[in-house]
Order: C-alpha cells, then structure tokens, then sequence
C-alpha cells in the first residue's frame, strides 16, 4: 500500500528537531565556557550539514516514491508521464548507473528531473521565488562546508558581501550562529532550518 507525501515532512521534522537539541545544549556549554568559539563553530558545521543532507534524502526519496507508485500525494493529482515496470527498477532507472545523484541546485536539477518523468513538475514546481532563493543561499552555505574549495568559499563570501558582521562571523559556522539582527531572537542556523521544514511540508503536501 502507497505511503503518504506527508509522512515524509513529519519525519524531516523529528530529525531537525533532534538537532535542535544538541545545538541549545552546545550553546549551554559555550555560555559557561566548556566549549570555545572554534569548538562551537564546528559544532554549526556537522549540525548544517545533518539537516541540509536529511532535505536532499528527503526530495530524492519523494521523487523515487511518487514515480513507483510507493507514495502519492493527498492533496495533488501526480500523473506520472512514464511508468517503470518493475517498480523496484525505478531508482536504477533514474540514476541510470550512478551511485548518487545531485537534487541541487534546485532548478538544473530537481525540476528538470520531474518535467522530464510527470506530466506537471508538480510538487516540485510550487515553491516560490522566495523559497527557490532560500534553496539556493542555504546550498551555496552547505557547499562552504562540504568542499571548503576556493570557488565554493568566495561564493560564500560573495553571499555574505554587504552584511554587517562580526569578524567571526565572516566565517561560515560563525554566520550561523549570527542573528540577522540585534533585535532578533533566532540564529541563521535556526532561521534556516524552519525555512527548510516550511519547505519540506509545501512539496510534501
């Protein structure tokens, strides 16, 4: 029996919310002086990661389900423009050999994915100009941890040009932990994880 799309973003959202755990408790030994700034930082780093690497599991575990017939969606229509037989051969199919696959950035890859195997891109074509730009300002960060290539660290700082930051928070893990301004009472580290779920449950829907 076919799971629901939803399932799939009350799943993402149990994983985050374990991360959040962690980050406050990190955030406890760094005000007490357990932990440095270095320490913490890192700390920013693997947390980021877990949760932008849980998102892309997530937009490739949605799209295999729905083009095998294993999810569908209680809320659209998803008509798929080809059917694999066997189901089981879907993700050999899509991956045409490869052992991974990139889902990001969203527009080169995601949506020219599901144009090519449904009739409508839906529901992976309903997010706005906003959310797509919050795809790719938070890829352009996960890639600053991931490669720490010179290309993927001055995209970064490209991204960050203008800010007002703190020296250290020049720095990817700093800027995570930066708050976008004085009066506000959330990280970008959290800001981005809300984000992130708002976006989960819209393509999930």
């Amino acid at each position: 029996m076919a799971g629901k799309t939803t399932s799939l973003a009350r799943r993402f959202d149990q994983q985050v919310s374990s991360l959040e755990s962690t980050r406050q408790k990190m955030e406890s030994l760094f005000s007490r002086s357990e932990v440095n700034r270095d320490d913490i930082e890192h700390v920013y780093a693997g947390l980021f990661l877990d949760v932008f690497t849980e998102f892309e599991a997530l937009i490739e575990v949605l799209f295999i389900g729905l083009l095998s017939g294993n999810l569908y969606s209680p809320t659209r229509n998803i008509v798929r423009r080809i059917r694999i037989s066997p189901s089981a051969e879907v993700r050999n199919v899509v991956f045409g050999g490869r052992s991974y696959l990139d889902w990001l950035p969203y527009k080169n890859y995601t949506l020219k994915r599901a144009k090519l195997y449904f009739n409508s891109p839906e529901p992976f074509d309903v997010l706005n100009a906003t959310e797509k730009s919050s795809l790719r300002f938070y890829h352009i960060i996960r890639n600053a941890f991931a490669h720490k290539s010179e290309k993927a660290l001055r995209e970064f700082n490209n991204l960050i040009a203008g800010l007002s930051l703190l020296p250290y928070e020049k720095r990817p893990g700093g800027f995570l932990r930066s708050r976008p301004s004085s009066i506000s009472s959330q990280t970008q580290f959290e800001i981005a994880v809300l984000e992130l779920r708002v976006i989960a449950g819209k393509i999930c829907a």
